[in-house]
């Protein structure tokens, strides 16, 4: 058996970074809708990004396998779902330690401005998913002629 060295601060350091992942560290502005992910359920940090015609979400999930995820676009809320499996334990395997985390997940997201659902693209690359969200295109004001009916 591995001996190993014990911190007591260890476990005040991991309850203030779940607490900071559920209810944020007030260091960065949270969307309008942002539900964030439950302590029991996994947790996959997320990004958004806008420019001026898309939106950008980014999450990292490692060990995910992309049948799993379901990505959900309505108007302008978009929803993240999915789960990760737990592995099988070998016969005769005593874990010591385990830390990584199964289950399911959903993450949803408002952003403020309808999304054009039928251009949304996903990708899952080396444990991270981005999707691309395009706005809705509104239409441009233009002038109108008014034609004179001479009768």
């Amino acid at each position: 058996m591995t001996m190993m060295n014990w911190d007591p601060w260890r476990d005040f350091a991991d309850m203030r970074s779940i607490y900071n992942r559920v209810f944020g560290d007030g260091t960065a502005p949270r969307l309008a809708g942002d539900v964030p992910a439950t302590v029991s359920g996994l947790y996959m940090p997320v990004d958004v990004r806008e420019t001026a015609d898309k939106y950008v979400l980014t999450a990292e999930m490692p060990g995910m396998n992309p049948d799993d995820i379901e990505i959900t676009v309505a108007d302008s809320q978009v929803t993240l779902k999915g789960s990760r499996n737990a592995f099988t334990e070998e016969k005769g395997t005593n874990y010591i330690r385990s830390e990584r985390r199964y289950g399911s997940f959903s993450r949803s997201f408002n952003l403020g401005v309808p999304v054009d659902s039928n251009k949304v693209e996903a990708t899952y690359r080396n444990g991270v998913l981005e999707v691309e969200l395009p706005k809705v295109q509104t239409a441009l004001p233009r002038q109108i002629k008014v034609k004179a009916d001479m009768q």
